[in-house]
């Protein structure tokens, strides 16, 4: 029986499991590499997701401090949490190394994403042939090519394997893992507001939830779709608004645990430091634009069709191809990165086109039909075997620790054990697949914890020698490496690569990678220093280092002691140290309110000085021991009871309304 309450006649669901079956095969038959060759693409994130999965341990389940990027951050902001825990899971039960459980997870959701297509619009529609068009159109073209190209316009570029690209080299598989489970999202909110049975409720939930564990793009596709949907089904609205409302509130509730309110503010902030204008008045341009084109848009459809569907499928395809579009030829923007909307983008058009063109073709006497059906098939073999043989030239083997990325981090794990570094580019994105190396960067702008950081790795591609040392000391950085325009490293984004030649000591240099040493007085990120020595002010620019070096140079006074520092696991440190009145104790740690100090068995407030990092009062003249512990604070301990309340929820509403269900028919009986 399918959702709608009829039943399928055999035909029809032995036709749509070949539909699917075959679906399924070609996918598979066009990534297989992805299963069973080892690749290296370091030009990617793909060993940022790794390098969560290996040193996650126990952070899934409870608050936890991740001191690996960034100068320290919050385990919440590292990303998305699907993904790394499909690879830390799929590694320990397969005995896989972890870069290959991702190659099997970036397969999967290859595969999955037309498979998902096409259920969920045959569930909708009943057109087994439209729903396998749509999947197919999807797996074998891209469109976004022609409307929107990633470079300059071909019409040949139609046929290019632009998602495998994107997925298997590039960065987008937690996107894609979103975006294979947006149909389904689709499918059971609709059925949410057209049947409201609590069986759906509970699905759409779930799937937005898992949505959104995937990527940060999963709520904002779901909301596009929520306000398709909600506009082609307006009979109650106020209701059906309620009723959504409601089921992304309990979704977002399951996953508050990895979205805490800070990092939903950290998400929309860092957009207009890394080449995007963020919000602007011409933001408002833009959702015009597409308010616009909607009026337009809707006026038409409802005078071609009354089918809900296809006019969703359309004003969906609106939406979805605004975004991208809107931003490469007005240059206007209502969304971060709006060119990552291209995916998105994909699904809506191949639904669109193939529903678009299902009347058309019903219209058509029988001998014209077989024939359009006859070429569309001729396309699809051919344009498989045309993306089968562009997957064989994309996924190549390869060794990553042949890589400079695995030899610099080796050489680092080796050579400066616990020492913060600063590993350039690509190299950052791969260092803590090999080692536990802390870094001053190394985690994604997009989520980045702290801007004041951001703009300190800022300094140190772009600024000045003098600049980028002030920066590196103040963050207790010992180490710092700076490819040049012909290494290895991929994105070599230094502007002046050889600002510390002659400057600083050379520690390691291979393929056009060189690992300066920094000069510090100590490696400890603890250090005592004057208060009035600490930075007051968050630094105007990179080039706002007045306040900087006064502290730095307090960190080099001789006359000044010298903590003991040490990490005991990842949510503990330990301090010994002597301090006077009127000294502090400075840690070069982001500071965090789930971070909580005692000196001498008494409690300590710590303070967030103009850098974002952590400094207290020691309350002791003389020797002293500090201890600092992490829980995360009452902000990350709520949102983990709002989860663990709503997971338990979730796992017991079903039963219990099938028990009322079978108690109601008994008492009606009786």
């Amino acid at each position: 029986m399918n959702p709608e309450g009829t039943r399928f006649r055999r035909g029809e669901l032995l036709q749509a499991a070949f539909f699917a079956l075959a679906l399924l095969w070609m996918n598979a038959y066009i990534c297989r590499e992805l299963f069973f060759v080892r690749m290296a693409y370091m030009n990617s994130m793909h060993g940022f997701w790794i390098a969560i999965a290996k040193n996650a341990n126990s952070s899934w389940f409870h608050p936890a401090w991740w001191p690996y990027w960034d100068a320290g951050i919050p385990f919440e902001f590292t990303y998305a949490p699907l993904v790394p825990g499909l690879i830390a899971a799929l590694s320990a039960a397969f005995a896989i190394p972890p870069d290959m459980a991702f190659q099997w997870i970036t397969g999967a959701v290859y595969c999955l994403a037309p498979l998902t297509i096409f259920t969920a619009a045959w569930l909708l529609t009943r057109a087994s042939g439209s729903s396998f068009a749509a999947a197919l159109l999807y797996s074998l073209t891209a469109p976004t090519q022609i409307l929107v190209p990633d470079q300059a316009f071909s019409l040949k570029s139609l046929g290019d394997a632009r998602r495998l690209y994107v997925v298997a080299v590039w960065d987008d598989t937690p996107h894609l893992a979103a975006l294979a489970l947006l149909p389904l999202v689709i499918l059971f909110l609709s059925l949410s507001l057209r049947k409201k049975e609590l069986r759906y409720y509970w699905a759409a939930s779930v799937l937005i939830a898992l949505a959104t564990l995937a990527s940060a793009f999963g709520p904002v596709m779901v909301a596009m779709a929520a306000v398709c949907l909600l506009f082609v089904q307006r009979e109650e609205l106020a209701k059906k608004l309620l009723m959504v409302g409601l089921i992304g509130a309990f979704s977002l509730a399951i996953v508050a645990a990895f979205y805490p309110p800070s990092l939903l503010r950290a998400v929309s902030g860092p957009s207009k430091t890394h080449f995007e204008p963020g919000w602007t008045l011409g933001s408002l341009t833009a959702i015009a634009i597409v308010i616009l084109g909607w009026t337009i848009l809707w006026r038409f459809l409802r005078h071609i069709t009354s089918d809900w569907k296809l006019q969703f499928f359309a004003l969906f395809a609106l939406l979805t191809c605004s975004v991208p579009i809107i931003a490469a030829y007005v240059h206007r923007q209502f969304l971060p990165q709006p060119g990552r909307y291209k995916l998105e983008m994909e699904v809506a058009l191949a639904l669109l086109i193939a529903f678009g063109m299902r009347s058309a073709l019903a219209r058509l006497p029988t001998g014209p039909r077989r024939a359009v059906l006859l070429f569309f098939l001729a396309f699809a073999v051919e344009q498989t075997i045309h993306m089968r043989q562009q997957a064989k030239n994309l996924l190549v083997p390869g060794e990553p620790a042949r890589t400079v990325e695995y030899r610099a981090a080796t050489w680092a794990a080796q050579n400066l054990p616990g020492m913060r570094v600063m590993m350039p580019g690509s190299i950052a994105q791969w260092t803590n697949t090999v080692s536990a190396v802390p870094q001053f960067s190394g985690g994604s702008w997009s989520m980045a914890y702290s801007q004041i950081q951001q703009t300190g790795v800022d300094s140190v591609y772009a600024g000045t020698a003098r600049e980028a040392l002030a920066w590196l000391k103040a963050f207790g950085v010992g180490a710092a490496g700076i490819s040049s325009p012909d290494s290895q490293e991929y994105w070599k984004g230094f502007s002046q690569p050889a600002k510390f030649e002659g400057i600083l000591p050379v520690l390691w240099r291979d393929s056009g990678v060189t690992i300066y040493k920094i000069p510090q007085r100590t490696s400890s990120l603890a250090h005592v220093v004057p208060e009035s020595a600490l930075v007051v002010h968050p630094p105007a620019d990179r080039a706002d280092i007045a306040e900087i070096e006064r502290y730095t140079a307090a960190l080099d006074d001789p006359s000044l002691p010298t903590p003991e520092f040490s990490w005991e696991g990842t949510n503990r440190m330990r301090i010994r140290a002597t301090a006077a009145p009127g000294q502090a104790i400075s840690l070069q740690v982001s500071y965090h309110p789930g971070w909580h100090a005692r000196a001498g068995g008494q409690d300590r407030p710590l303070n967030r000085d103009g850098l974002g990092l952590m400094w207290l009062r020691p309350g002791c003249a003389g020797p002293c021991e500090i201890e600092l512990d992490y829980d995360g604070g009452a902000e990350l301990r709520v949102c983990r009871w709002i989860s663990y309340a709503a997971i338990a929820a979730l796992i017991l509403v079903l039963p219990f309304a099938r028990l009322r269900a079978v108690c109601f028919r008994a008492s009606c009986a009786a």
